[in-house]
């Protein structure tokens, strides 16, 4: 199904992705793999299933596991 995009839903889309790519480059990943973060964020807020919060909640949590995971102290 594809859903009609809002200009108000397209700029929390926008935000969130850039707040979630500003995070991901502050815990240290690559400008690839934040960018790849901030596709997550912007896409669950654009299928509307998160808010913008929500979307960069989650995605910071699966991100902190992520450096966990494979040995960091974030």
């Amino acid at each position: 199904m594809i859903a009609a995009i809002t200009y108000p839903l397209a700029e929390r889309a926008a935000g969130a992705a850039k707040a979630v790519a500003t995070a991901a480059a502050s815990m240290g990943f690559s400008p690839n793999q934040a960018a790849a973060a901030a596709d997550v964020a912007a896409f669950a807020v654009l299928n509307r299933r998160a808010s913008a919060g929500r979307a960069i909640a989650d995605v910071r949590k699966s991100l902190r596991r992520m450096l966990l995971a494979k040995g960091g102290d974030s």
